[in-house]
C-alpha cells in the first residue's frame, strides 16, 4: 500500500466503532511521517527498518488522534510494560497491520483498538485463539477468516483492560462471541476489579480489505 496523508475512509470507520469525543486517526505506514521524539527512541534503538516504520506511523497517528482532541503533539514513550505512555488523564491505544497505522484517544475510561487483514488464520492457530466452544460458535463457512476477528476483538480486549489490570491475559481469559456489528467477551476468572463473568462489548466492521475492533470501557 502506498500513500501521502491520512487515510479519511479508514478513519470514518474507525470513528464509527467508539462513542462521540474520541479521536481517530488512520496513516499509510510507508508514507513520510514526522521522526519519533527523542524520548521514543529507545523503543526502537534496534529495531529492523519495518518495525521502525511501523512504530514511527503509529505515534504519528496517536498524536493525530490527540490533535483531534485539541492536544499539542508529545512524546508517547514506551514503558516497562511495552504500552504506550499517554498524556496523564488520556487513554488511548494503537494497533498497526495491512500496511496501515490507526490510533485513537479520548479524555477518560480505556479503550482498546486493533486492525488486521480481512484473511483467513491457518487452522493450525484456530485453537490457539479460540476455545472449542468458541470455535464452534463460528460459522463454518469462512471460519479462518472469522477466527481472525476473534483473534482481533480480544487483541482490542486485551488493549482496554491492561491500564486497569496491568495483567498480561491469553486468549483464553474471555469467553468471546461474534454478534452481527461486535462482540461480546466474559471474563473466565476474576481479575483486578473484573469478576469472573464480567461483561464486555465491543465493535467490529470490515472496511478497505481489514477488519477493524474496538472497546470502550
Amino acid at each position: 500500500m502506498t500513500g501521502t496523508g491520512p487515510d479519511q475512509a479508514l478513519e470514518t470507520a474507525l470513528a464509527s466503532l467508539f462513542p462521540p469525543g474520541t479521536g481517530v486517526a488512520a496513516l499509510a505506514i510507508d508514507a513520510p511521517h514526522p521522526p519519533p521524539f527523542p524520548a521514543e527512541e529507545p523503543a526502537i534503538a534496534k529495531a529492523v527498518a519495518s518495525r521502525r516504520a511501523e512504530f514511527t506511523a503509529g505515534r504519528a497517528a496517536a498524536r493525530r488522534a490527540l490533535a483531534a482532541l485539541g492536544l499539542p503533539a508529545t512524546p508517547i514513550p514506551r514503558g516497562p510494560d511495552r504500552q504506550p505512555i499517554w498524556p496523564t488523564g488520556i487513554a488511548g491505544s494503537i494497533a498497526h497491520a495491512a500496511g496501515r497505522a490507526i490510533a485513537v484517544a479520548r479524555s477518560g475510561a480505556p479503550l482498546g483498538v486493533d486492525i488486521e487483514q480481512d484473511a483467513p488464520i491457518d487452522p493450525d492457530l484456530w485453537p490457539v485463539i479460540c476455545t472449542p466452544d468458541e470455535l464452534a460458535a463460528l460459522p463454518l463457512a469462512g471460519r479462518g477468516t472469522y477466527v481472525r476477528h476473534v483473534f482481533s476483538a480480544k487483541e482490542a480486549i486485551y488493549k482496554a483492560q491492561f491500564p486497569i489490570t496491568g495483567a498480561l491475559i491469553g486468549f483464553d481469559a474471555v469467553d468471546l462471541r461474534l454478534t452481527t456489528e461486535g462482540f461480546v467477551a466474559r471474563f473466565r476468572q476474576p481479575l483486578s476489579v473484573f469478576r469472573a463473568g464480567h461483561r464486555i462489548e465491543g465493535r467490529r466492521l470490515v472496511t478497505a480489505g481489514v477488519i477493524l475492533a474496538g472497546v470502550s470501557l
